[in-house]
């Protein structure tokens, strides 16, 4: 098989699966294992893939962002399963930054403590917030139609008149080389914002995120970590390994 003919074959499974090992490659393409290194070495150089433990994920870069509506039917449970793990963060007379986005509205019905100041840019999130008896600031700005996330310099210095117990971030892509991505520039300025002013930095991020690309880098500030929430069926990833030593992650039964 000529090499253009095997980076096609390659390309082709990884798009069927987000995932395969070097023995799954090698034994779908016939190919020995010191061929299917060297391919691989190559596609990683152009941009195609990435090498991982142990085998190698299709990276993938979008400047394309589905509508709320679109995002909050998709792998709800797994949401859900986060936004508990999530709301069990928040602590009574916690003041805290919850980020627009569909996961981060599922935790809304999840948190329990008492006496909590809420701000938020998601304008989704405002009337349940408000339901359950929290106080809840609105973030003004421009308003995005797509994802309902209030964005902008406005929101910008808004968010960083305060300080946050604890920050929730949403986020649509993690990858190894690039670390946390989303498709608006805008909101990741918004995201960063928040993190830079919170003492806690909670990222909740399902596995259909994990070796996406997107077009803005989120940038975690300097001198703070962040913690990963996630699910049972993201910690089941064959390259879940090679996440760990890059991320501090938590989910599932770990």
């Amino acid at each position: 098989m000529i090499t253009e003919k095997r980076f096609e074959v390659i390309i082709n499974l990884l798009k069927e699966k987000e995932f395969l090992t070097l023995q799954e490659l090698i034994k779908m393409t016939g190919c020995s294992a010191s061929t299917i290194r060297r391919d691989l070495s190559k596609l990683q150089q152009q941009g195609i893939l990435q090498r991982v433990h142990g085998g190698a994920t299709l990276k993938t870069t979008s400047l394309n962002e589905p509508k709320l509506s679109e995002k909050q039917g998709r792998n709800t449970q797994e949401k859900r399963e986060i936004a508990k793990i999530a709301a069990a963060k928040v602590e009574d007379n916690d003041c805290i930054y919850i980020d627009a986005g569909s996961s981060t509205y599922e935790m809304v019905e999840y948190i329990t403590a008492d006496n909590i100041v809420v701000v938020t840019n998601g304008l989704t999130h405002v009337e349940p917030l408000l339901k359950k008896g929290f106080k809840t600031i609105i973030v003004g700005g421009d308003v995005k139609a797509n994802t309902l996330a209030s964005v902008g310099s406005k929101a910008i210095e808004t968010i960083k008149r305060y300080h946050f117990d604890k920050v929730f971030i949403g986020m649509n892509g993690v990858d190894l080389e690039k670390g946390l991505t989303t498709p608006d520039e805008q909101e990741a300025y918004v995201k960063e914002t928040a993190m830079k002013s919170g003492a806690q930095i909670y990222v909740l991020i399902d596995s259909s995120k994990f070796a996406h690309t997107y077009f803005a880098d989120v940038q975690i500030p300097q001198n703070k970590h962040a913690l990963l929430l996630t699910s049972e069926k993201a910690l089941q990833r064959q390259d879940i390994k090679a996440y760990r030593n890059r991320f501090v992650i938590e989910g599932g039964q770990s």
